[in-house]
């Protein structure tokens, strides 16, 4: 069946972004339509069977009706199993065609009603279920805007498909559009909602200079934007190319699960061979001893635990994803789950990487402001934090009479004034510049004059106000290991250290450095979470066991990245970690209900207690109670 309308276009164009919403196409029509099917054969098929009890029904149309229902609601069970059999597979649906022809020709039809009719509402439990799940996730892919209101040069609009945005484009985003593009406000005010991107539900105010990104939703009034990159390369478009990746990745439990499934079904097949021969060899007693087979085949379907591992990894993945955390597979859940070290990087990570101009040591001859004055004479052409910093203190600064603006990269700056060459940097640029730093205590930033030190200037990082409440958090979810690594000088190390109640620091690393101690670390713990934020701690974040990085600002980082915390929000670090935790506690939690409930059935109908409507029970029974609690992930809340 075809359709040549733009309906179907629209339904493949909406397919291509993974949204699985109904948008009225054949195709559409036709799920619906088989799921409403399903449904009605099902109903029909417990009416059925309920029917035969009644006191006027003899037995041959007993028989008939049950037969009949077996057949009617079994016929997408036995085709699935066909279908793996032609194709040299053995699952759980093979397990359940063998038992249902077998209890057929012993001439339990109730048995084999039984058996297709729970294990259709079973299916339908599960369809149900996963659909949640995967609207969760597909509900992310609704951030990416399909078109944008291009402005001409006359000031009209232009709809145009979002693909075609380039850098530099001024774009209109009417009142409740979703944003189309990074770019910047040009003109106009309004308030956007970013939740679908941060998960945070307060609306953040934009004027004339604020940057806004894609995927944010406009409130009430007309903005102009000016793009910074096209769609492909917005923040939009970077999160649901992570989640997309992420839900393609499978961890040691769903390989694992996956390999199961693989030899359990053939194992079993040859028990219930084994349970129905060997016996009735013995005793004679074929009938009994096949009913018996036909039990454990029919408890021992694995569906529970093939269907609940995937499905709890999906939901808990799709609840991050919602809440601002991005968590790029399965297996970097089962890492966090286990980890039991964190270790941060401390500027952009501990604190908001804001700067401020700390204690001042001036030389003799020298007073705080004038060494301050001097430094800002020196930075003034800098864009480095610390340079933003000294130049914001110092106030306005005339440097219409400085020349040679010189920038040391990783040093510090250098430039001529009519006293001589100033320098201001840390201690590598004045060591290297033969400079006598040694009166002064150990600093970021030191300032000198014709090769003579006249100060040292400290600076203070702003730690982020939900830093030392989610390390604490942290140590509460069983981090027995926190530190920071990082590249600033001992003294501010130590304060972020304290104020954050972390156990350790390394100062004054390198990137290889960090490295070198982060492998340290590893050989001392089960699994270890690195933190941070900057394109030199990309290398450290790839070699953790888990690493997580704030925003998506830095492409590289954001690459080596196993989770990215969408809007720099450092507690929903303590929040990936508690969801992580949790989808472990219920993936054991459904394989042990579901191993006990099927062997204490295999048991019971062994030795003759359990009838086969129990073996269904625990076959059908486990695997919903197994989805839905895996299903319940979607609903957990933040740790408290």
């Amino acid at each position: 069946m075809s359709c040549n309308n733009e309906c179907c276009h629209e339904h493949e164009h909406k397919h291509e972004h993974g949204e699985h919403s109904s948008c009225g196409c054949g195709h559409c029509r036709e799920e619906k339509e088989s799921g409403k099917l399903s449904v009605i054969v099902v109903a029909s098929g417990v009416i059925v069977t309920a029917l035969t009890f009644l006191p006027f029904m003899n037995i041959s149309l007993r028989g008939i009706l049950l037969a009949a229902v077996t057949v009617i609601c079994g016929l997408p069970v036995f085709g699935h199993a066909l279908k793996s059999l032609k194709n040299k597979e053995v699952g759980e649906t093979v397990l359940l065609f063998i038992a249902v022809i077998a209890a057929l020709l012993l001439g339990e039809f109730f048995e084999a009603a039984a058996v297709t009719v729970l294990f259709r509402i079973g299916e339908m439990l599960e369809e149900f279920a996963e659909g949640r799940s995967r609207r969760s996730v597909e509900s992310i892919y609704s951030i990416v805007s399909d078109t944008a209101n291009l402005v001409l040069p006359d000031g009209s609009y232009k709809r145009i498909d979002a693909d075609e945005i380039e850098k530099g484009m001024l774009l209109a985003v009417l009142p409740h559009e979703i944003v189309p593009a990074d770019g910047k406000v040009i003109e106009g005010e309004s308030t956007l909602d970013e939740s679908s991107l941060t998960g945070e539900c307060i609306p953040v105010e934009v004027f004339a200079g604020s940057s806004v990104s894609s995927g944010a939703v406009n409130g009430d009034s007309l903005i102009l934007i000016e793009t910074s990159a096209g769609r492909a390369q917005s923040a939009a478009a970077r999160i649901v190319e992570l989640v997309d990746e992420a839900t393609h990745r499978k961890g040691k439990a769903q390989r694992t699960v996956s390999v199961f499934a693989k030899y359990y079904t053939p194992i079993i097949i040859a028990a219930a061979v084994v349970i129905a021969v060997v016996p009735s060899l013995i005793t004679g007693e074929w009938v009994a001893w096949i009913k018996k087979s036909l039990l454990l085949l029919v408890a021992a379907c694995p569906c529970a635990i093939v269907i609940s591992v995937p499905l709890a990894f999906f939901s808990s993945m799709g609840a991050a994803a919602k809440n601002g955390m991005i968590i790029k597979g399965s297996n970097f859940i089962e890492s966090l789950a286990k980890a039991d070290a964190a270790v941060f990087d401390k500027t952009g990570t501990l604190t908001t990487g804001k700067l401020t101009v700390g204690k001042i040591y001036p030389a003799d001859g020298y007073s705080a402001q004038e060494v301050l004055s001097l430094a800002a004479r020196c930075e003034h052409f800098s864009s480095h934090p610390i340079a933003a910093a000294i130049v914001s203190a110092a106030g306005a600064t005339d440097v219409s009479d400085c020349t040679g603006f010189t920038e040391i990269a990783g040093g510090g700056t250098a430039v001529d004034t009519p006293d001589g060459r100033l320098l201001c940097g840390g201690e590598r640029l004045m060591r290297s510049n033969s400079v006598d730093i040694s009166a002064f205590p150990k600093a970021p930033v030191y300032v000198a004059l014709n090769g003579t030190a006249v100060g040292a200037i400290e600076t203070d990082g702003e730690v982020r106000a939900d830093a030392l409440q989610t390390v604490r958090k942290l140590k509460e979810l069983g981090m027995e290991r926190t530190m920071i690594l990082t590249g600033d000088n001992d003294s501010q190390a130590r304060k972020i250290c304290l104020a954050c109640e972390i156990d350790s620091f390394r100062s004054g690393l390198l990137p290889e450095d960090k490295l070198n101690e982060l492998e340290e670390i590893k050989e001392h713990s089960n699994g270890v979470i690195y933190v941070g934020d900057g394109i030199n701690d990309a290398p450290v974040l790839a070699a953790s066991d888990v690493g997580v990085a704030m925003g998506l600002g830095t492409q590289a980082a954001c690459e080596a990245a196993d989770v990215i915390l969408t809007k720099s929000d450092f507690s929903r670090l303590a929040d990936a970690v508690y969801l992580s935790k949790r989808t472990m506690s219920v993936l054991k939690a459904n394989i042990c209900f579901a191993v006990a409930v099927k062997l204490l059935v295999i048991i019971l109908g062994i030795i003759g207690i359990a009838p086969m409507w129990a073996a269904v029970l625990a076959d059908v029974g486990t695997m919903i109670a197994c989805v839905l609690n895996s299903a319940r992930l979607l609903k957990v809340k933040r740790y408290k």
